[in-house]
């Protein structure tokens, strides 16, 4: 049966993997970003009606609530939501400024939040549908020079838990993806010498690839996840375990 997916950070990525895979299989994308580029929207221009574009930030409730407005209102309900729309900040703790600190909390922890808590009164409803919060490694495992995205990551974390066994006995499932390093631009974020330092670091010796975190949204997302409940995933090639 085909299905109606919200996927936030659409416009690139993961993101752009996962709605990839989902319109692969005819299910209905409405995806989310604060702006997209050529391919995202070439994507939606060939998708038969099957991705609605909707620019938006997700830090921001009223955003979110015509978002998820929208989707019901053109497709009658929501399946799944994907919240993957996250910024990656690199810097000393102590030169972390609180816009900084806010900027990130805001958008990775409170956006997650904001778009989780709007969809499930209709899933609760329909006691029906997958909530898949995209995390990170390093929000297990900590990381120097990244304690505002750690705390934020690990906030995903522990918030996916704590919705996951509420709402279970509604038929609401919910869990999260961590993904090791991808290679995805937030990664070009970083220095070149980093980079290579950190592939060495690496079990598999590579970086991920978008793809392979969109296939565990797509497992999570289908019927292999279907006793999940509040499990954190996490590919990352060997870096944490």
């Amino acid at each position: 049966m085909q299905k109606t997916i919200i996927v936030t950070g659409g416009g690139r990525g993961i993101g752009l993997a996962v709605i990839k895979r989902f319109v692969a299989d005819g299910d209905t994308v409405v995806a989310t970003d604060l702006k997209f580029g050529d391919e995202a929207k070439a994507l939606a221009a060939s998708a038969n009606g099957k991705l609605t574009l909707v620019e938006g930030d997700v830090s921001k409730p009223a955003d979110v609530a015509a978002l998820v407005a929208d989707a019901i209102a053109r497709h009658g309900h929501i399946d799944i939501l994907v919240n993957n729309a996250g910024v990656l900040l690199s810097k000393a703790t102590v030169d972390t400024t609180i816009e900084d600190w806010t900027r990130v909390i805001a958008i990775n922890l409170t956006g997650t939040w904001n778009c989780l808590h709007a969809v499930l009164p209709g899933m609760i409803a329909r006691r029906s549908g997958r909530i898949i919060n995209i995390s990170s490694e390093l929000g297990l495992i900590g990381f120097a020079t990244y304690a505002a995205y750690c705390a934020s990551k690990g906030g995903v974390i522990a918030l996916t838990k704590a919705v996951a066994k509420e709402v279970a006995p509604h038929g609401v499932l919910v869990n999260s993806v961590a993904p090791g390093p991808i290679e995805t631009d937030m990664l070009k974020y970083d220095t070149i010498e980093f980079n290579d330092e950190t592939r060495e670091q690496i079990p598999l010796r590579r970086f991920g690839q978008p793809d392979e975190i969109a296939a565990a949204v797509h497992f999570l997302a289908g019927p292999g996840g279907s006793y999940m409940v509040g499990q954190i995933i996490s590919p990352n090639g060997g870096t944490a375990i």
